[in-house]
């Protein structure tokens, strides 16, 4: 899996295109990996990678800091399960 740090960094990402998802992916529960999946599928017969867009920080820790949850997982833990759920691009940008 490659890791694509910031919107001006997008030159690294496939330029055939791509099946993309944003989301925040803090766990990566089943319910994320069940739409990992249907990317994954979508992704096959379209013959293109996958990719995951999120933002770091996660846009409530900055807008409700307060009403922010505490995060389940490190961005170093969640590009791990994201590689292991089989995506080939995270695009992280900064919020």
């Amino acid at each position: 899996m490659k890791l694509i740090r910031g919107i001006h960094n997008l030159s690294q990402a496939p330029q055939e295109g791509c099946v993309l998802t944003i989301g925040n992916f803090d766990g990566v529960h089943r319910g994320h990996r069940a739409l990992l999946q249907g990317l994954q599928e979508e992704g096959r017969k379209r013959n293109l990678p996958v990719m995951v867009m999120l933002f770091e920080p996660q846009p409530l820790e900055l807008f409700a800091t307060d009403k922010a949850p505490a995060r389940l997982t490190r961005l170093r833990e969640k590009l791990r399960y994201l590689a292991e759920c089989g995506v080939d691009y995270v695009l992280c940008v900064r919020f």
